[in-house]
């Protein structure tokens, strides 16, 4: 059966139909379970893909801020996010043409994410949907869904700003409307629970990125710094009791509902993101005086634990690869994933078998995704190249005594410095001397680490975007193996 469409429709339209449709073949492709009906539904959907990117392509710079648009958008920056999340809405039921629920596809790129959420921000503060005046003149159903629409771009606006370094276009002191998600869900929940804790994260990554991070951040004191970091941090501790709290109810109703496992998967997976929020948080308190890491106990800890979720949320899906992908998409690649470059430093620096094994553990995680995800796929080469050389630099620290190693590690070190992965004090004391100006103070020293760490994260992250065929860990371990 053929079906087409009657009446004119617009590209707005056309986007938001192919973005459902693919999602909902998405999931029948990875449910089915005869081999002919699963090539079928997978057809289908490439094809509603290739709709969906042409009609990206082209959309028109200039844009009304209707709310059909908007939705376009959305849909849009969850299509180069490659991240979705069951249950997370762009409409409201109150109108029969929007869907329900994100759609997630196995491309993630966050620059043109980026550009789609910038416009989405736009067209709402141009149209008034973070205004309490603007939505007095609408009806109640539309208000909501106006609302709705709004604080799902803000969230997408904090976290992309924070994933590329960059400053969110969404600024706290223009916002006057309720800070609440008002998406139902099931019916079975208040409106003040999950959703509106994924706006209450947002905000602290947005505080995150502006108050630590960014350029200006980086030029303050490092007593400053420290100072924002454990007002942050406690402000972080506090919203994480409020969302154990909000998560055990869900979780108490879930076992009751017999409900199925992505949901239990996916309500882990913001456990394990906000652990990755927080090791940013951390990331920047020292490490007591005379300690052998740069990295606090605090922060070590933290990533530990936001490892250690993301195993348990691995162990818990047997969903298949495609929503093992929608969570890694969502999970791990909406932020930069800190904790696998903290422990990779760590081990750097101390040599510690148990964070490798970490390392190790977290490589093998991705390996049942790669075919389903481009962006996985090349998360897994570049995190396996990174564990790689920390097992042979840490063969190598092992090996001191033998002197023909001794190259191998000062090679490593000037490398993982100039990336932003080990300390680089030497280097800093020998710019200042070469411009005739005096040292550098210690908390400066540790200040431009911690701008080089950030920036190291980032690149690395921003390594997924690009062409990574030629990186085949097992060649590099032959060519030094056999020097």
């Amino acid at each position: 059966m053929v079906y087409f469409a009657t009446d004119d429709f617009s590209d707005a339209t056309f986007v938001i139909v192919n973005a459902m449709l693919y999602n909902l073949f998405m999931e029948q492709t990875s449910l089915a379970t005869d081999a002919a009906v699963r090539d079928e539904y997978h057809g289908y959907m490439q094809q509603c893909r290739v709709n969906l990117e042409t009609s990206l392509a082209n959309i028109p710079l200039f844009l009304s801020s209707r709310v059909e648009n908007v939705q376009a958008l959305l849909l849009g920056v969850s299509w180069a996010r490659g991240s979705s999340r069951p249950g997370k809405c762009v409409a409201s039921p109150a109108d029969d043409r929007v869907p329900q629920a994100l759609y997630a596809v196995d491309v993630s790129r966050p620059s043109v994410a980026w550009h789609l959420s910038c416009m989405a921000a736009q067209l709402c503060q141009t149209a008034g949907y973070h205004r309490s005046e603007t939505l007095k003149y609408d009806s109640p159903d539309t208000a909501k869904l106006k609302r709705i629409l709004f604080w799902h771009v803000y969230t997408l606006d904090k976290g992309l700003g924070l994933r590329l370094g960059r400053a969110p276009v969404i600024h706290e002191c223009d916002i006057d409307i309720p800070r609440v998600f008002e998406f139902d869900g099931s019916g079975h929940f208040k409106s003040s629970t999950i959703p509106t804790l994924w706006v209450e994260i947002s905000h602290l990554q947005s505080r995150i990125y502006e108050e630590l991070y960014s350029p200006a951040a980086l030029k303050s004191p490092q007593a400053e710094l420290v100072k924002r970091a454990m007002a942050l941090a406690k402000d972080c501790r506090k919203l994480e009791v409020e969302a154990e709290a909000c998560r055990e109810h869900v979780y108490n109703y879930l076992r009751t509902a017999n409900s199925s496992d992505s949901v239990d998967v996916f309500l882990r997976g913001d456990e394990v993101q906000f652990q990755v929020t927080l090791t940013l948080v951390y990331r920047v308190i020292p490490a007591p005086e005379g300690s052998v890491s740069r990295f606090c106990d605090e922060c070590l800890d933290v990533a530990r634990k936001a490892m250690k979720l993301h195993q348990q949320c691995v162990e818990l899906t047997n969903l298949g690869s495609y929503f093992r992908s929608i969570y890694i998409h969502w999970n791990l690649l909406l932020t930069p994933f800190a904790p696998f470059f903290v422990l990779f430093c760590y081990v750097i620096e101390t040599s510690s078998l148990d964070d490798l094994r970490a390392l190790q553990e977290f490589v093998a995680s991705l390996d049942g995704a790669r075919d389903s995800s481009e962006t996985i796929e090349k998360l897994y080469r570049l995190c396996q190249v990174m564990c790689d050389v920390a097992s042979l630099y840490v063969e190598a620290k092992s090996q001191q005594q033998d002197q023909t190693m001794a190259p191998i590690g000062d090679e490593f070190e000037m490398y993982l410095s100039q990336l932003g992965f080990m300390p680089s004090e030497d280097q800093a004391m020998a710019n200042a001397q070469d411009n005739g100006g005096p040292p550098p103070a210690n908390g400066q020293v540790q200040v431009a680490q911690i701008a080089d760490w950030f920036s190291g994260n980032r690149n690395m992250m921003g390594l997924l975007e690009e062409d990574l065929s030629q990186i085949e860990s097992y060649r590099w371990m032959q060519q030094h193996n056999a020097m």
